[in-house]
């Protein structure tokens, strides 16, 4: 994402580019996050990039950081490790029928495990 304006507020993105332009107020989290604008709050992320016209108030946690010569940086630079961020499906498998076969006699045979088979009325 690339951001060219004026933010009032945190920004979460796991691709981010601030541009010469920009103002953000408020914290930034991502995974990779270019900076050339005017950052005013905590930055969070995996690689955080400062260009020379970048201008940073606030703190910068990192595993990476790269800062080029002519950048702003009034706050702690804290080299921290991340932790992974893992994709969980939404459904964590097929959902199992609940089937109860009735014979003749009125009694059920579960064809799911986790189904108690109940008398049928006739």
């Amino acid at each position: 994402m690339q951001l060219d304006g004026i933010v009032d507020g945190d920004v979460k993105s796991q691709l981010l580019a601030i541009g010469e332009t920009a103002v953000i107020n408020g914290s930034i989290v991502g995974d990779v996050i270019r900076i050339s604008g005017t950052v005013n709050g905590e930055i969070t992320g995996r690689v955080v990039e400062l260009t020379q016209t970048a201008k940073i108030t606030g703190d910068i946690n990192h595993e990476s950081l790269a800062i080029e010569a002519g950048a702003f940086v009034q706050g702690l630079c804290r080299h921290v490790e991340l932790p992974q961020v893992v994709e969980v499906p939404a459904v964590a498998g097929p959902a199992k029928p609940n089937l109860v076969v009735a014979d003749a006699a009125g009694t059920g045979t579960a064809k799911n495990p986790d189904v108690v088979p109940n008398k049928v009325a006739s």
